[in-house]
């Protein structure tokens, strides 16, 4: 009679990690932990939305075509959120801003599920 029951693991070099992360000169890009734990099949689109006060910007999944969604490219590995014109608009310094967030995800009374990053200027290693 074996005392363990083990399961292997094989996703050595996998990203487990809830994250949203804001590149230098890119958009926003979706760890494979943050696309596998919140479950985005179906999803064509997302809808963004800012509050400069707190520097948050709030990601809304969406599954049907509506205006003024961005495309989301989804993969095994994350996703990538083509953002220039939500990051133009707003005037975020990606110099500033660049880094890995970890989202809190929130049930707005307007938006429905959203995920929110409060981005926070970049620390001088």
């Amino acid at each position: 009679m074996n005392e363990y029951n083990f399961t292997e693991f094989k996703e050595a070099g996998g990203r487990f990690k809830s994250i949203i992360s804001l590149g230098k000169k890119s958009g926003f890009g979706l760890s494979s932990g943050f696309t596998h734990a919140y479950d985005l099949k179906g999803v064509i689109g997302v809808k963004m939305f800012y509050d400069p006060s707190k520097i948050a910007v709030a990601f809304k999944f969406i599954k049907s075509r509506e205006d003024g969604m961005l495309s989301v490219k989804l993969r095994d590995k994350g996703g990538y959120i083509g953002a220039q014109s939500f990051i133009g608009k707003f005037k975020i310094d990606q110099n500033k801003y660049a880094g890995r967030y970890i989202p809190k995800e929130i049930k707005d009374d307007n938006l429905g599920r959203i995920f929110v990053i409060e981005m926070k200027e970049r620390q001088n290693d």
